[in-house]
């Protein structure tokens, strides 16, 4: 609808320098610029870095755009993103003209069965990288020709409207909508979900409107410092999916018990092992208890990533299967604690990198070194699965085993309220199968560890 008129009708066309300072997001009608200072982010605007997700949620409450980014290691591209339900013209204009990708329309896959939109290709049929779920182009019955920035806002607010019918949308056409996976960002981490939502937590429709943002000279997308550029000019927001993922794995429950029981095992006493699941995720962790977690004041607890070669082999390439064994014989000891037990194999890498990144390292490369090789950070690991169970078994102040500062920074960053009152140290004893291991972890990962729990002492000769 147009700003003035309240009729579908053309925009004229808008200046780059027409963009800034005008109304919603810099963008006023067209001819009507008004370079103000006081622009409706630029009080809480802060373009030095990532804006929080809760002023990007607030952007999009107002109808706003915002930009989100994901991470380098996936598309590592932006996308502009606003609510279909109250897109303008002048947005769709700006998104076209500024952003220069392909513009779509994420929604929920409830609103796709609703409007009776099928896949382009079904699911076992689509060889794109990340799988997005493009559904058939659609123009809305009175969107003319389907082209101009004022026909694609038509569809766009049509597919919006919880009034609308399928027969109210002609097939191929100029909107290209996309499904959403169920489960957002916590099932996959794309800009499809990542729209939904926010929207959601904005309190919007799950549908909106985003499109690829393009470098403006003119070769591949724009990248992190273009983007900032971008979102400083347009007095845009910007934030990444991976602060997204943060903020809901922190404010939802994610964890549920599934089941108690106790295990009488040999050596370590009978603790109660507690299963878990995750909501949106397939992983299956698992909490060790020992006695009454709220008899003590603050009772040891070890926050152990599955290892099956170390955990299950005794391997002696790695430390985890002697740090188990010893935080349970510690914890068992002292008659009250638990050991949080987290499917993260290989530093969430997964068993079979691992093994690929054991066969790297007998070619000389260390720990580090062979994750970066298979394209891996050095630690992939997220703590915020296990914070959440320790929350559930009732707990807020512990004597954490650990040697890795990380596990520590979880807790201080969390937003929790758990209190590290100590950080216990869990020394497993050197040995030369694992030397390079050992070493990697103390000078490149930060573990704080002994020179003599790196290197076994060397033998006397005479």
């Amino acid at each position: 609808m147009h700003p003035a008129s309240g009729h579908w009708g053309e925009p004229a066309s808008l200046s780059w320098s027409q963009y800034v300072g005008c109304g919603r997001n810099g963008l006023c009608a067209a001819g009507s610029p008004t370079h103000s200072s006081e622009s409706p982010l630029q009080r809480d605007f802060h373009p030095v870095a990532l804006q929080t997700t809760e002023e990007a949620i607030a952007a999009l409450r107002r109808g706003d755009m915002i930009i989100v980014v994901d991470d380098e290691d996936r598309e590592n591209e932006g996308d502009f993103i606003c609510p279909a339900e109250s897109i303008t013209p002048q947005q769709v204009d700006f998104m076209l003209r500024i952003g220069r990708g392909t513009l779509c329309v994420p929604m929920s896959s409830d609103e796709a069965s609703r409007l009776k939109l099928r896949p382009v290709v079904d699911e076992t049929s689509n060889t794109a990288p990340h799988k997005t779920a493009f559904l058939r182009a659609v123009d809305h019955r009175d969107a003319g020709t389907g082209v101009s920035a004022v026909n694609r806002a038509r569809t766009i607010t049509a597919l919006a409207d919880p009034e609308s019918r399928p027969e109210d949308f002609l097939q191929p056409g100029h909107v290209n909508p996309l499904m959403a996976m169920d489960g957002g960002v916590l099932r996959r981490a794309g800009h499809t979900e990542a729209t939904i939502d926010l929207l959601r937590l904005a309190g919007r429709r799950p549908i909106g409107a985003l499109i690829e943002i393009c470098s403006q000279h003119g070769h591949g997308m724009a990248d992190y410092t273009e983007l900032r550029q971008m979102s400083e000019q347009y007095n845009i927001p910007m934030i990444s999916i991976e602060e997204l993922i943060r903020y809901r794995r922190m404010r939802e429950q994610l964890v549920s018990r599934a089941v108690a029981v106790e295990i009488p095992t040999d050596g370590y006493g009978t603790p109660t092992v507690i299963g878990y699941q995750v909501s949106h995720e397939s992983q299956e962790p698992l909490a060790l208890v020992w006695g009454d977690l709220s008899s003590v004041e603050a009772p040891l607890v070890r926050m152990h990533s599955s290892c099956f070669t170390g955990d299950v082999l005794n391997s002696l390439r790695c430390d985890c299967g002697d740090q188990l064994h010893m935080a349970m014989r510690m914890i068992c000891d002292e008659g009250t604690g638990a050991v949080v037990y987290l499917p993260q194999e290989g530093r969430g890498i997964g068993l079979m990198a691992k093994l690929k990144a054991y066969r790297l390292q007998d070619e000389g490369l260390d720990t580090v070194e062979a994750n970066h090789r298979l394209g891996f950070k050095a630690d992939m690991r997220d703590y915020m699965v296990g914070l959440q169970i320790l929350k559930d078994l009732g707990l807020t102040r512990i004597r954490l085993l650990t040697n890795n500062p990380k596990k520590t920074d979880a807790f201080v960053y969390s937003g929790f309220e758990l209190t590290v009152v100590e950080q216990v140290p869990i020394i497993a004893p050197a040995h030369q199968c694992r030397t390079s291991y050992m070493a990697a972890k103390r000078e490149k990962m930060g573990h704080l560890l002994p020179e003599d729990a790196v290197s076994p002492p060397r033998a006397e000769t005479i």
